[in-house]
């Protein structure tokens, strides 16, 4: 039997890569390439190791090239969570649209011409939380989309194209996967400005290094942080399931506020309540101040998804946040008062 070829798209970023490394472990039955742009260090598996080969999505006719040269029967395309920070977004509109809407358009043409699948990861944030569309959380994929910034419009763009390309074809095929996903942190980050779920730690950095704002922890929107990790292994099941084209939510059911997520990983790292106290405050009083809006709860609904695959089980907070911390250098942390 043939091995299943995939490419991963941004697989040097959390969700790539986590998903990269873990079908590099199921070496005997995919073939995988993994891409990213400017980081291009080798994903290790267990005993297995590959170089990321270099990829500007932006560079249309490159990618043409690099996908007629692998001839992939999948492409999960994770490469636009490089802006999936929604003030990130702000500070670079019109390459995060190409990246997100314009690439994503073109990775479905070139999938349509080779018949291969294409897995393209949305968000939550295509949801307004009930502000103006009046439709409460948690969501089903088939409920009204609201975004209220500028990044969720972008994805739900990118879902557009996704479906209008590849899942409105006359015989009936439906080869565009769209996966919405919410708040991700990965189990390997070494850079505490990787993920909104970890960042709120920069508070606790020795002054000469921390840079970033002490006060006003966000205490007022609902979160559902999810592993990469466990994601990973949803959407490995998606392939391996061989999924038909249509819109799956994947998120942790474990929700909380960053404010109280901080605290809970300020006690894994033994990081007393008094020097919580002392460096921070929450902020209770209505959405964070930033360049882009944010919906209160976003939760999504995940019922749906186990409808194709087996119903998954997702590591709690607690669980996840002690792996993603386990392995962070401490030594930029700042020692208990």
């Amino acid at each position: 039997m043939s091995k299943i070829k995939i490419i991963v798209t941004g697989a040097s970023g959390m969700l790539g890569r986590a998903l990269h490394r873990l079908l590099l472990l199921e070496f005997g039955e995919y073939a995988v390439v993994g891409t990213g742009l400017s980081r291009l260090q080798v994903s290790h598996a267990g005993s297995t190791e590959q170089q990321l080969e270099r990829l500007d999505l932006l560079d249309h006719e490159a990618t043409s090239r690099f996908l007629q040269c692998h001839q992939p029967d999948v492409v999960c395309h994770c490469a636009a969570q490089r802006y999936s920070f929604p003030d990130a977004f702000e500070k670079r509109p019109d390459e995060s649209i190409r990246l997100n809407v314009e690439s994503t358009r073109h990775l479905a043409e070139e999938c349509k011409k080779l018949n291969s699948v294409l897995v393209y990861i949305s968000t939550s944030y295509v949801f307004d939380g009930g502000a103006v569309s009046r439709v409460l959380p948690p969501y089903k994929p088939n409920d009204s989309t609201n975004p209220i910034n500028n990044y969720g419009k972008s994805k739900l763009d990118g879902e557009c194209a996704v479906n209008e390309v590849l899942n409105t074809n006359c015989d009936g095929s439906r080869k565009g996967i769209i996966v919405r996903v919410p708040l991700l942190y990965g189990e390997d980050c070494t850079d505490l400005a990787e993920s909104p779920a970890l960042e709120m730690l920069k508070a606790f950095l020795p002054k000469d290094q921390n840079c970033g704002v002490k006060k006003g922890i966000d205490n007022w929107a609902l979160r559902f942080p999810t592993s990469c990790e466990d994601v990973a292994r949803v959407l490995k099941e998606m392939i391996d399931r061989r999924v038909t084209g249509d819109t799956y939510h994947v998120s942790s059911p474990h929700g909380m506020t960053k404010y109280d997520l901080m605290k809970l990983q300020c006690n894994i790292l033994g990081i007393s309540p008094e020097t919580v106290d002392e460096l921070t405050a929450p902020n209770s009083a209505g959405p964070p101040t930033g360049s882009a809006p944010r919906p209160q709860c976003t939760q999504l609904d995940c019922s749906e998804t186990w409808k194709s695959v087996p119903a998954y089980t997702f590591r709690t907070l607690e669980q996840g946040m002690k792996q993603a911390l386990d392995g962070f250098p401490r030594r930029f942390i700042a020692s208990p008062s």
